[in-house]
C-alpha cells in the first residue's frame, strides 16, 4: 500500500482570529471526510525548533501521538491549529507555517510544525444534537471561555462565548434561556475590556431582552454609553440599576464619574460658546 506522498502545494488557512496561516502539504490523506468542531482526533504535532511554553501557545499536547477534541484548544495559537486540522484528511501530514510578526524561531525566522492526523472521530453536526448534548457542549465552551478570561487571554475567551451562545441559540426558544443570558453577558464583558463599546451595548441589549432587569447588563451598557459620551443612556442605565440595587457600590462610583464627566462637558460647551458669541460680538 503507498502513500501519496508531498504534492508541493500550500493553501492559507484562517483561524478567524488573528490572520492565516500557509498550509504546506507534505503527505496528502485519503478519503473525503475531514474532522469538525469537537471530533477526537489522534494527532502528531512537531515543531520545528523549540519555543519555551511552546505546548501552552498550541493549546495541544506536542512530540507524541495523542488524541485531542478538536476545538478545545486554549492556547494563543489553537485556532490555527483547529482551522489546519479541520481542513485535513485521514492520514494527511502538513507543515503549518508562521508568520513572523505573529511568533518566530529562536533564529528569528518564521516558525514552522509539522502536524499528522493518524485518526478521527466526526463529532455530531449541531442539527443532529439534542438538546442536552447542545447544553453540554455550552457549557464546556463557556467553561473554556471563562478560563481564558481569568487568564488574560480576552480574544480568545470571546471566541469561546461566541461559539457557545451558537450552540445556545440552536437549542431553541423552549429551553431556559439562562446560558444565553450568562453567554452574553460575558461576551460584552470581553468586549468591553477591548474597547469594543458598539458590541457591549449589542450583547448586553440582548442579555436584557432576557432579563430586564439584569444589573449586570445595564451597569456594563451604561460604562459603554459612557464612554462613547452617550450620557443621557448611561445615566438611565445607572439609574434602573440602583432602583434594583440601591447599594451598589460599583453602580455608585460609576454615577459620580459620570456626573463629573457631564459637567466637564457643560463646562467645554459653555466655554465653545462664549469665545464663538464673544468673537462674533468684536467682528
Amino acid at each position: 500500500m503507498c502513500s501519496k506522498m508531498a504534492t508541493n502545494t500550500a493553501s492559507r488557512v484562517s483561524d478567524g482570529l488573528n490572520d492565516t496561516f500557509v498550509k504546506e502539504v507534505i503527505q496528502e490523506g485519503s478519503g473525503l471526510h475531514k474532522p469538525n468542531e469537537g471530533a477526537t482526533c489522534k494527532v502528531l504535532i512537531t515543531p520545528s525548533s523549540p519555543l519555551p511554553d511552546a505546548e501552552g501557545i498550541i493549546g495541544y499536547p506536542i512530540n507524541t501521538e495523542c488524541e485531542i477534541c478538536l476545538g478545545t484548544g486554549t492556547g494563543s495559537l489553537s485556532s490555527a491549529f483547529d482551522s489546519c486540522i479541520e481542513s485535513m484528511r485521514l492520514g494527511e501530514q502538513c507543515r503549518l507555517i508562521f508568520d513572523a510578526k505573529i511568533i518566530t524561531s529562536p533564529d528569528g525566522t518564521e516558525w514552522v510544525c509539522i502536524v499528522y492526523l493518524i485518526g478521527f472521530s466526526r463529532s455530531k453536526e449541531v442539527w443532529e444534537m439534542t438538546s442536552e448534548e447542545k447544553l453540554i457542549r455550552v457549557s464546556m465552551l463557556k467553561d473554556l471561555g471563562t478560563k481564558c478570561f481569568k487568564e488574560g487571554r480576552i480574544e480568545q475567551a470571546e471566541v469561546f462565548y461566541l461559539r457557545g451562545l451558537q450552540y445556545a441559540i440552536a437549542i431553541g426558544e423552549q429551553k431556559d434561556n439562562r446560558q444565553k443570558l450568562l453567554l452574553s453577558l460575558n461576551i460584552a464583558a470581553c468586549q468591553l475590556k477591548q474597547k469594543h463599546y458598539d458590541g457591549v451595548i449589542i450583547h448586553c441589549t440582548k442579555a436584557l431582552n432576557i432579563d430586564s432587569n439584569s444589573t449586570k447588563a445595564l451597569f456594563r451598557r451604561g460604562q459603554a454609553f459612557v464612554e462613547l459620551q452617550d450620557y443621557e443612556l448611561a445615566q438611565s442605565d445607572f439609574d434602573k440599576c440602583l432602583q434594583l440595587e440601591p447599594n451598589n457600590k460599583a453602580v455608585q462610583n460609576q454615577v459620580i464619574l459620570l456626573s463629573a464627566k457631564r459637567r466637564k462637558l457643560d463646562a467645554h460647551y459653555a466655554h465653545t460658546m462664549s469665545k464663538m458669541f464673544g468673537k462674533s460680538t468684536t467682528e
